[in-house]
This record gives C-alpha cells, structure tokens and sequence, in this order.
C-alpha cells in the first residue's frame, strides 16, 4: 500500500523525464498496487488521475481493463489518451518476456514493411501463447496491409473472443469489411468499437458517412 501523501508523490514520479520506464515501473510496483492506482483515477487533482492512467499501463494486468475501458469516458480528455496508451500496453504484454519479443519483432517488421516476416513471426506467438489476444490483432493488421482481408477478419474475431473490450480489433474488422463492400458488417465492427471507445471520433465520422450511403441506396 502507499503511505503518506501517495498520490502527489505519484505525479511528481509520473512527470519526472529523467527516470527510464524500467525503473519507473519498478519504483511503482515497490509503492502503488493496482488498487491504489485504481483509487487515484477518480482523484480531483487532474495531474494525479491522468498520471494513475499512465501508471496502470505500465504495471497494472488484464485485470484492471474494465476499470480502464470505464475511464475511456472520462471528461478530462488528457486522461482518456492516458487510458487508451495503456489499454494498449496492458494488451501487448502476455506475460511471457520470449512471447512479448516476438510480439515486437513482428511490430518491427510491419514498420520495414516486412509483412510475410511480420505474418511468420505472429504465427510463432499464436503457436506458442494461442490465448494471447494481441497475437492475432497484430497479424491481422498485417493481413490487412496485404490485401488479406478475410484473414484479417478472421484475426480480428479471434482478438474480440479473447479480449472483448479490444476497440482496436473491431475497429480493423470494420476497415476489412468495408474493402469487401460489406457495409453492414463494416457498421456494426466500428459501433462496437466506438461503443468501448467513445474517442474515436474517426471512426464515428465514417459511421455516419456509411449510414448515408445505405440511407441513399435505399431511395
């Protein structure tokens, strides 16, 4: 447990750039549990609840994602881009160093755009950690580059299966199903991606843009 005056000892920690984030995350976990950053989400200083967001991402587990996704509707903005960053870090660790560095390298290879390499190294992670959810979304992103969409799609659906609360999995789905001409389906993946993520404001423009086109077929 934290002691003392904790919270405002974990902003002056969070904001401070000359500390490297392994050291930063061992500093955490040797003074904040979950709960407690958990706790200092709702803290009215600001500073304290968008540096508990960042904090969670890099010790906090699978556990606390709901908390997380709940804070995705924050009014304080800064907080919400907080939250999402580490959504997606809490995403790519699967608790295995050896999974996660395959996880990376395939990362690295999609941006040298080495998408067959990409695809053969997140094959590696599914075979070895097949209910690490980030595994088939990173794949699936790679599938999508390629032209693979189907793939991407089915990559998509096993991510949301894993991890129902992966805004970023049914965003792809409604990208892949949108180079298909599904337009329906294409909706319904980018609702449920806006339903968990309320900040995707790109994703809410296509929606109506896309309803339009349905509304205008129909006349």
């Amino acid at each position: 447990m934290s002691v003392g005056n904790g919270f405002s000892k974990l902003a002056a920690l969070m904001y401070t750039n000359d500390v490297d984030e392994d050291n930063l995350r061992q500093v955490l976990s040797s003074k904040y549990t979950e709960s407690d950053l958990v706790n200092y989400l709702k803290n009215e200083d600001i500073l304290v609840a968008r540096a508990a967001a960042t904090a969670l991402g890099l010790i906090g587990s699978m556990n606390i994602v709901p908390v997380l996704v709940k804070n995705l509707k924050n009014n304080d903005y800064r907080a919400t881009v907080n939250t999402e960053t580490s959504l997606w870090n809490i995403w790519s660790r699967s608790g295995n160093d050896d999974v996660d560095t395959k996880l990376n390298v395939g990362k690295q290879h999609i941006e040298s755009e080495k998408f067959s390499e990409a695809i053969e190294q997140f094959a590696e992670v599914i075979e070895v950690a097949p209910t690490f959810a980030e595994g088939y979304n990173q794949r699936a992103i790679a599938y999508f580059v390629i032209g693979e969409w189907e793939k991407a799609i089915e990559d998509c659906q096993q991510t949301v299966k894993l991890n129902p609360y992966h805004f970023g999995a049914y965003a792809g789905m409604g990208h892949a199903y949108l180079r298909l001409g599904e337009v329906g389906e294409a909706i319904e993946a980018y609702q449920q991606a806006l339903n968990i993520n309320p900040n995707l404001i790109s994703i809410a423009k296509v929606i109506i843009q896309l309803r339009r086109v349905l509304e205008e077929g129909k006349k």
